[in-house]
């Protein structure tokens, strides 16, 4: 793996690579600066917003890479740039509800954002003298989910005292189909790839989830009375044949889409045996006994050479303490679950146990490795062209596990940089490795 120089940025998350992986946009204060993906050095274009502090909240891209916007909630302002046309601009403003949240449809021409206290959905078109169309009552937190084509929309939203999906026409935002649920406060929605199917999940303190499908029928209700607090993560696989539901319990219950019940609930336990490879990250030079004492002495500002040990099963997995549920501590969800591009492996991390990262085969729900770190994972992608798994634990290295490869780490060339995040580009050469005020981009090399 190769690195590029650091350059500079405001806000890890905000860094967002074109979907057509050319270039990466990164927020620097009030700039905005798209950079060449394969050539950092050469800058594309650089705009200029007007916004105040806290300056730029959002930035997104088109679906045709064409063009990208910039939001700042606290200036009530939107702006739409051109990556080609640097004299064209659009601006937008709400007078009547303030913009707490903006997105692009997928036709890459209209820009939808949520109005304060839920009150609408506004879509604007970017053609001149457009009329503008609003949808009411969204569920904002929940968001806004699109078909896998682009041609119809599905939005959550509230009214009369339920909750219900909405599924628009994204041609001429025409309501077709409205399908009543039976949750709380429904939190979550997502369009399967396939697009015959929408999952949705009930908020944090219930476990409910509910998929429907494009007829508007309710094909499954799932309500487990063993699971306690609710739905904490939710993935498709790539086919739409499988659900995954990350709970508060600990566990991963796995639907299937011939009877949308679960055919496997995967456990995170303290303690993994069986045929699953451990990997575990010690310092260079000291033994497995002293791996406790080197994850205490650790810190930010000197480098800590590691490598891998692949340890016998049965292997004990470091747990923390989860805290009181009642007091709103709790820590024992699984935060991540996530499929790889084929869908023939299931990535997970509960916040249980913040330095191990399972995954999981799919075929038969097998536990397949687990990765321990000395640091918290802090975040975790899987490339989308193949099967690598790329995570981040707050130090200046980068890890990579592969099947039947093992688990490998590379560090970055400044010991200041403390990796919290990343991202891959879109045409998996390489991905984005962000800290505070600053990036990198790595390349993958043969």
């Amino acid at each position: 793996m190769e690195f590029s120089d650091l350059y500079k940025q405001s806000n890890a998350a905000l860094a967002k690579f074109s979907p057509d992986g050319q270039y990466i946009a990164v927020a620097v204060e009030h700039r905005l600066i798209v950079r060449d993906s394969e050539n950092p050095k050469r800058i594309h274009r650089v705009f200029g917003t007007t916004y105040s502090a806290p300056f730029i909240q959002e930035v997104a891209w088109s679906d045709d890479s064409q063009l990208v916007l910039t939001a700042s909630y606290a200036s009530n302002r939107v702006d739409v740039w051109s990556i080609e046309d640097e004299t064209w601009r659009c601006a937008i403003t709400d007078e009547v509800a303030r913009i707490e949240r903006a997105l692009w449809a997928p036709d890459s021409r209209h820009v939808l954002t949520f109005g304060e206290l839920d009150l609408r959905l506004s879509i604007w078109t970017l053609e001149p003298d457009a009329e503008r169309r609003f949808i009411q009552y969204p569920k904002a937190a929940a968001e806004v989910s699109f078909h896998p084509d682009g041609t119809y929309m599905a939005v959550a939203q509230r009214h009369d005292y339920h909750d219900y999906i909405s599924i628009y026409d994204t041609h001429d935002w025409r309501l077709v189909r409205e399908v009543a649920l039976d949750t709380i406060d429904v939190s979550g929605l997502t369009w399967s790839p396939d697009g015959l199917h929408i999952a949705a999940w009930d908020m944090s303190a219930n476990f409910c989830a509910v998929v429907v499908n494009v007829a508007g029928l309710v094909k499954r209700q799932l309500q487990p009375d063993d699971a306690g607090l609710g739905v904490r993560s939710c993935a498709w696989g790539p086919s739409g044949q499988l659900l995954a539901l990350g709970g508060h319990d600990r566990t991963v219950r796995v639907l299937s889409h011939v009877t949308w019940r679960p055919i496997a609930t995967l456990t995170h336990r303290a303690t993994v045996g069986g045929h699953a490879d451990v990997f575990e990250e010690v310092e260079v030079g000291q033994s497995l006994a002293h791996q406790a004492k080197a994850a205490v002495a650790a810190t930010q500002q000197a480098r800590q050479h590691t490598r891998f040990d692949l340890v016998a099963t049965p292997a004990q997995i470091r747990t923390v303490v989860t805290g009181d549920v009642h007091r709103g501590e709790a820590r024992g969800g699984v935060s991540v679950v996530a499929f790889n591009a084929e869908g023939t492996l299931l990535a997970t991390v509960c916040d249980a146990m913040p330095n191990a990262l399972w995954v999981w085969r799919t075929s038969d729900m097998r536990l397949v490795a687990v990765v321990q770190t000395l640091r918290p994972i802090r975040a975790c992608q899987w490339s989308p062209v193949e099967p690598i798994l790329a995570f981040v634990t707050g130090s200046p290295t980068v890890y990579l596990w592969k099947q039947d490869h093992g688990c490998h780490l590379y560090e970055v060339p400044s010991a200041t940089v403390a990796a919290t995040e990343l991202r891959w580009n879109p045409n998996g050469d390489g991905m984005a490795i962000l800290s505070k005020g600053l990036f990198s981009l790595a390349f993958i090399t043969n």
